[in-house]
C-alpha cells in the first residue's frame, strides 16, 4: 500500500496554474517530491491539452516512482457513458476516480461496481473546499442537508472514499462521527490545505484521512522540503 510504503498521507495535486508544457510540469513535480507522497490527483485542466499517451506516461512515471494515481474529473453521468470513461481512465494507467454522488444512489453503485471489477477506487464528492461550496453541498432539502445525502450514497454504494474539503472543520468533524457510529471503513480525502486557507495538521484531527495538497508544495521554495515537513506533521497527528 502506497501509505505504508511512503510513510504519507499527502497526495499531490497536479493542478497547473499556467497552460506551459503540462507534461514537464507533471513528471517534474511528481519526481520532486514522490519520496513524500502517496499518490497524485490529476484534474481535468491538465488532462485536457494532453493526449493518452502522455498521460499514461505520467501515470507509468508515478506508479514507477510507488505512487497511485487519481483522475479528479468528478464523473457525474449515466451507466454505459460512465463505465465507458472508466474504460478509457483504466488504460491512461488511473488508479481511482472521483465521481460526483449527485447521480444517484443506483447509479453511483453501479459506477462502484464497475470500477472494482476492474480493480480501480471510487472517491465520492461530498463537499468541496472553495467558499462557494455551501450553494450546493451545503443547501438543504427536504430531506436532509445534501452534503449528508451525499456521504449516505456513498456509503451505500460502498464507495473507496469521500471528499471533504479541509476547510469544512465542522462537516470534518460531523462525518469522523458518524463513521465511528456506523463503523464504516471509508477514508475521506480533504484538498483546500493552504493556498485555500486550510491547515494539514489541523484537517487530520478533525477528521481527514488523506489531505490533497497543490500549490501550497508545488509553489514552495523547496517542493520536496515542504512535502517532507507536511507529511511528517500529519503523521505526527495521527500517532498522537
Amino acid at each position: 500500500m502506497a501509505r505504508a510504503a511512503k510513510k504519507s498521507r499527502i497526495i499531490l495535486a497536479l493542478d497547473p496554474v499556467s497552460r506551459k508544457s503540462n507534461l514537464k510540469y507533471a513528471t517534474g513535480n511528481i519526481k520532486g517530491v514522490s519520496d513524500h507522497v502517496c499518490a497524485v490527483k490529476i484534474n481535468f485542466h491538465l488532462l485536457l491539452p494532453l493526449s493518452s499517451s502522455q498521460i499514461k506516461e505520467i501515470t507509468e512515471l508515478a506508479h514507477k516512482s510507488g505512487l497511485q494515481c487519481i483522475a479528479d474529473i468528478k464523473l457525474n453521468d449515466i451507466d454505459n457513458t460512465n463505465e465507458v470513461a472508466l474504460e478509457q481512465l483504466k488504460i491512461m494507467g488511473f488508479d481511482a476516480v472521483i465521481a460526483n454522488p449527485f447521480m444517484g444512489t443506483n447509479t453511483l453503485t453501479s459506477l462502484v461496481q464497475m470500477a472494482h471489477k476492474k480493480n480501480m477506487g471510487v472517491i465520492a464528492l461530498v463537499y468541496m473546499s472553495h467558499p462557494d461550496a455551501s450553494e450546493g453541498y451545503g443547501l438543504e432539502t427536504s430531506e436532509d442537508m445534501m452534503y449528508r445525502i451525499f456521504f449516505g450514497r456513498a456509503i451505500t454504494a460502498q464507495a473507496d472514499g469521500v471528499i471533504i474539503g479541509a476547510t469544512q472543520t465542522e462537516i470534518l468533524r460531523e462525518i469522523s462521527m458518524k463513521k465511528k457510529e456506523l463503523g464504516v471503513p471509508i477514508d475521506v480525502y480533504s484538498p483546500g490545505v493552504g493556498a485555500q486557507g486550510a491547515d494539514a495538521v489541523a484537517a487530520a484531527k478533525n477528521g481527514s484521512d488523506y489531505l490533497i495538497v497543490g500549490r501550497a508544495i508545488i509553489e514552495a521554495k523547496d517542493p520536496a522540503k515542504q512535502a517532507r515537513e507536511m507529511k511528517d506533521a500529519v503523521m505526527r497527528a495521527f500517532s498522537a
